[in-house]
């Protein structure tokens, strides 16, 4: 059965392009436009994996984590986090438990590779 990636991002070309990218690698890839709908997407999808932009309108990427975090039948999940606007963002989302991060533009098999890792990690710690 495929893992579950939940991608949330405000750009429709980026969502887009990770959205065929993922699926492409034969990953169920669900999307969201900013981080309210993510949020209640994950509730009900419970994925594998959630990738969030960090600066959208409304709910960011930082509030997507706090809150994911802060909710028993998501708070284990990982978390990775995307932004444009350098690290300082990504390293403030690490301290609130996001577990990774990748630049923009995104680089596709960086991506692939990160998600790999991640989805490799917390099926480990789920079989320790």
């Amino acid at each position: 059965m495929p893992k579950k990636i939940l991608v949330i991002e405000d750009d429709d070309e980026m969502r887009e392009l990770m959205r065929i990218s993922l699926s492409n690698n034969g990953y169920e890839v669900v999307t969201a436009p900013d981080g309210v709908s993510g949020y209640d997407t994950a509730l009900f999808l419970k994925p594998d994996l959630i990738i969030t932009d960090i600066r959208m309108p409304g709910a960011d990427g930082i509030h997507v984590v706090r809150r994911v975090r802060d909710t028993d039948s998501l708070a284990e999940t990982p978390i990775l986090v995307m932004t444009a606007f350098g690290t300082g963002s990504a390293t403030f989302s690490l301290q609130l438990g996001a577990n990774a991060f990748e630049p923009k533009p995104i680089d596709p098999q960086r991506l692939l590779s990160t998600v790999k890792r991640l989805l490799s990690e917390h099926d480990n710690l789920k079989a320790a």
